[in-house]
């Protein structure tokens, strides 16, 4: 759906990828909105919840938590956007890539994303719950496998 002025975040709150995802999206200018509908709760019914469950920080980046907004058109042409495909084509057989799609904003993430591989494969940085994140026992029992 285009270029954003920021990334939707669902889940904010949880872990220390967050504060490297803040970090990584003010090199593109951008900010980080948390998720405007946090009570479908999406944190808990996304693929990734399985890791999270297990103690593994996780980040889950998902325009369905609430339209970006876009350099054209603003918060409301993303959450715009979020409508039409959730109403007409999420999880049904129209929900598949389209030549039309403007994949730009899709490069902005992968490029956040990238930066904080980069500086998670340096050694000794390992992501963390934060002090009031559910997940946090988890993680810490196993703090020692951690080199």
């Amino acid at each position: 759906n285009g270029l954003a002025r920021d990334v939707v975040l669902i889940g904010a709150g949880q872990n220390s990828l967050e504060d490297m995802l803040v970090k990584a999206a003010k090199t593109q200018n951008r900010t980080v909105t948390p998720d405007a509908h946090p009570e479908r709760a999406l944190f808990y019914r996304a693929d990734h919840f399985s890791m999270a469950r297990r103690g593994v920080p996780v980040l889950l980046m998902m325009g369905l938590g609430g339209g970006a907004d876009l350099i054209e058109g603003g918060r409301a042409a993303g959450d715009k956007w979020v409508s039409d495909y959730t109403a007409n084509c999420y999880h049904k057989t129209c929900d598949a890539w389209s030549a039309d799609w403007d994949l730009r904003g899709a490069a902005q993430d992968v490029e956040l994303l990238y930066d904080m591989g980069k500086e998670l494969a340096n050694p000794g940085v390992w992501p963390s719950w934060k002090p009031d994140s559910e997940f946090k026992p988890l993680r810490d029992a196993t703090a020692a496998k951690r080199r």
